[in-house]
C-alpha cells in the first residue's frame, strides 16, 4: 500500500494532538545533565573523548552484551560504519526505505554505495515487508560468488549489500519479518532508529 503525503501527516499530527508545529525532537533535562556538561567544559574534554565518553561505551557495551562498543559523532557515521562492517563497497546498492531522514541515504552514499527505496507500511511507517519482498523478487538474482550466494539487481548488475529499514518517530517496523526476507536473500539487515 503507497502511503501518500497527505495519509503522513493525517497520521503523524494525529498522534500529536494540539501541537504544531511538532518537533522533530524535544531535549528532556532531568537529572545532572547541567552538571555533566559543565564537568566536561571543566575538563577540556567537550567532544569525542573523556570519562563520560568512555562511561557510555562501558556502559553500552554491558547492557548490550558486546564485547566493546564505540561512540561515533552521529548516526550518518554509525550507519556509515555499520556498513563498511557488513561487507557494503562502492558501487553496491543498500535498500532502505522511501520515508527516512536524509542521514539514511547519506550514510550509505559515504560508503560509495547507492540508496534503493522501497515503500513504507502505513500504520508503521517503517519499511513494508511486502513491498520490500515484491521489489526483490522483480528485481533481484542471487548469484554464486566465491562460494556464496550473493544477491544482484538484475537491471544495474550491481550487488544488493544490506538492507536498512528505520523505525521511525519510535514505531517498530515489522523487523522479524523483514529479517526473515534479507535471510532468504542473503543480504545483510542494518536497523536504523530515528
Amino acid at each position: 500500500m503507497t502511503l501518500h503525503k497527505d495519509e503522513l501527516l493525517q497520521f503523524i499530527k494525529a498522534l500529536y494532538p494540539g501541537i504544531n508545529p511538532i518537533p522533530l525532537h524535544v531535549p528532556v533535562f532531568m537529572g545532572n545533565e547541567k552538571k555533566y556538561i559543565l564537568d566536561c567544559i571543566d575538563s577540556t574534554f567537550v567532544s569525542y573523548v573523556g570519562k563520560y565518553v568512555t562511561q557510555f561505551e562501558e556502559m553500552t557495551a554491558k547492557f548490550t552484551g558486546a564485547k566493546y562498543a564505540v561512540a561515533v559523532v552521529n548516526g550518518t557515521a554509525a550507519l556509515q560504519v555499520a556498513l563498511q562492517l557488513a561487507g557494503v563497497k562502492s558501487g553496491d546498492e543498500v535498500i532502505t526505505q522511501a520515508l527516512t531522514f536524509v542521514a539514511t541515504a547519506n550514510g550509505i552514499a559515504h560508503t560509495g554505495a547507492e540508496p534503493v527505496f522501497v515503500d513504507v507500511d502505513k500504520n508503521t511507517m517503517g519499511m513494508s515487508p511486502k513491498a520490500l519482498e515484491a521489489w526483490l523478487e522483480k528485481n533481484v538474482k542471487l548469484h554464486e560468488v566465491k562460494g556464496f550466494l550473493q544477491p544482484f539487481n538484475l537491471s544495474t548488475s550491481k550487488r544488493i549489500a544490506a538492507i536498512v529499514p528505520m523505525h521511525t518517530f519510535g514505531h517498530p517496523c515489522r523487523i522479524d519479518e523483514i529479517k526473515s526476507i534479507a535471510d532468504e536473500y542473503h543480504i545483510s539487515l542494518i536497523e536504523r532508529f530515528c
